[in-house]
């Protein structure tokens, strides 16, 4: 019995032992990995973080680069509040209102530069593109869990440098109102932040991370530099604290060692019957519902496998993951029907929106955009039948300017519609595009082509019963210029060419008008 009980006792050493040493091993290489790979997340989410922002921006590069170079010059007019939520939707509906009210139907990038906006306009532009960008890099801190994400402008003159967007705000009052100040002209020492400044001389992103030590601790920084077509116009930076993750990961580890003691002890005793009750009798289950899910495509199924969840161990996990797949599963195929829904809606939209830009506001003809755009099918059909008959009319609204002046931009209004209804009117087989505020061209093609004179004949004939209709007011009587210029392969080697000699015979008549007034 004493050897019995010693060798019992000799085994519950050596089962103690085994579970001591596997429980040592296990803590140590459990600490290990789990701190390697905790680290190389937090580097590779910091380079993630500066690549997707850079992209983002690269896509928006024009605006971004319009803003960023107004921001530079001017950004002591740029006033954005301190408690500023992410909300940009007020500043963008402003630059449209201000867009609209100025500058019509054009369109940035289009038919309109920044250059030609005015002060009010570049302003709004800038400040609206300033706090959707900053809302955009505040989002991707909180959602990645960096310390900081911020944008550098290097200057030329290291170490100073612009935060353009920090990564923490500054504040400062004026006026009594709480304003965000913007940091200009910041010490980036060269030797504290080597692989920042090489990442601006080289134009390229760093091997490795910046390590420095900050109020944070330990922390890692990287850098992206941005171009928009082909300029390097800054830094796209990251940085991330690491020395929290020690603490972390010692008491991740200390309760897996507690778990692991635990079923190890129990595990030498129950194994079989705790295998075939926790484990092969749930999997079993779980390829049957599997299978009849399979069959059915039925999102209810989901419910069976959340009733497999039990303790905390793997193929709870297993169910619990299987159950969330199947309701994803269900959820993106209907998702994708809405999504096909959507793309018809927007298509439509689309058509819509491309019929709005090419329709000028006041008249309701087509506009410059509109006849741009002929132009180069004309062209078009030139290239392939050198031998084509059309011309143009060029057609100028004569004392627009008095009228306004005199009577009010509502009856210059008036006297441009009356004028565009009148050449709709005569050249009636022809279209007939607002080229400006008080300019119309006609392309003559067909009936109108071949009766040019007569119906440029009665073109001065109604101008002139107006001027001598005693019944119309004086912005009724409407009195405008034209001119017809027809293509001549032989003198023309563009569409331009015909157009000069319109607007030329347009203006020969306006000073006969002229003459013949005074």
């Amino acid at each position: 019995m004493k050897r019995t009980g010693g060798l019992v006792k000799r085994f519950a050493l050596l089962l103690t032992a085994f579970i001591i040493i596997t429980i040592i091993f296990s803590s140590a290489a459990t600490f290990a990995s789990q701190n390697n790979e905790y680290r190389a997340q937090k580097e590779a989410r910091i380079k993630e973080v500066t690549r997707c922002l850079t992209e983002l921006i690269t896509d928006n590069g024009d605006e971004f680069k319009q803003m960023q170079e107004y921001f530079l010059e001017n950004h002591e007019k740029i006033i954005i509040p301190y408690d500023y939520d992410g909300n940009y939707i007020p500043a963008r509906d402003k630059w449209l209102q201000i867009c609209s009210e100025q500058y019509g139907g054009e369109t940035l990038g289009k038919s309109l530069s920044f250059d030609d906006l005015s002060e009010e306009a570049k302003l709004a532009f800038a400040t609206y593109k300033y706090e959707q960008w900053l809302s955009t890099f505040e989002s991707f801190n909180d959602n990645f869990g960096t310390e900081y994400v911020y944008y550098l402008v290097p200057t030329d003159t290291p170490p100073l440098m612009y935060y353009v967007f920090d990564g923490l705000r500054t504040e400062k009052v004026v006026d009594g109102k709480s304003i965000m100040e913007f940091d200009y002209d910041v010490q980036v020492p060269v030797d504290q932040y080597p692989k920042l400044w090489e990442t601006y001389w080289t134009g390229k992103s760093p091997d490795g991370y910046e390590v420095y030590d900050n109020q944070y601790g330990k922390t890692y920084g990287y850098f992206t530099p941005l171009y928009v077509d082909g300029e390097l116009l800054g830094i796209v930076c990251a940085d991330i604290n690491v020395d929290n993750v020690n603490k972390e990961i010692l008491a991740n580890t200390l309760k897996e060692v507690l778990l692991l003691t635990i079923i190890l002890v129990i595990t030498m005793f129950t194994m079989l019957w705790a295998m075939n009750k926790q484990y092969i009798r749930k999997l079993h289950l779980m390829e049957d519902y599997m299978y009849e899910y399979t069959e059915k495509k039925d999102a209810a199924i989901a419910e069976k496998f959340d009733k497999l969840a039990g303790r905390n161990h793997e193929i709870t996990n297993l169910a619990v993951s299987t159950a969330s797949m199947i309701r994803e599963l269900d959820d993106y195929m209907q998702n994708l029907n809405k999504t096909s829904k959507e793309l018809d809606s927007t298509k439509i939209q689309a058509e819509r929106m491309s019929e709005l830009a090419n329709k000028d506001a006041l008249t309701g003809i087509r506009n410059k955009n509109a006849y741009d755009t002929e132009i180069g099918n004309l062209d078009w059909e030139l290239k392939i039948n050198p031998d084509l008959v059309f011309g143009l009319a060029m057609i100028d609204l004569n004392f627009l300017k008095m009228i306004n002046d005199t009577y009010g931009h509502e009856k210059g209004n008036y006297a441009i519609k009356k004028l565009c209804m009148t050449v709709c009117n005569i050249f009636s087989h022809s279209p007939v595009f607002r080229i400006g505020g008080d300019e119309f061209v006609v392309i003559l093609k067909g009936t109108d082509f071949e009766n040019r004179d007569e119906l440029l004949n009665q073109f001065h004939g109604m101008m002139a019963a107006m001027q001598e209709d005693a019944a119309l007011s004086p912005w009724e009587k409407i009195s405008a210029a034209i001119g017809i210029a027809i293509y001549d392969p032989n003198i023309d080697n563009s569409i331009d060419n015909v157009f000069k000699r319109a607007d030329s015979l347009m203006y020969e008549n306006k000073k006969a008008m002229k003459a013949a007034r005074e």
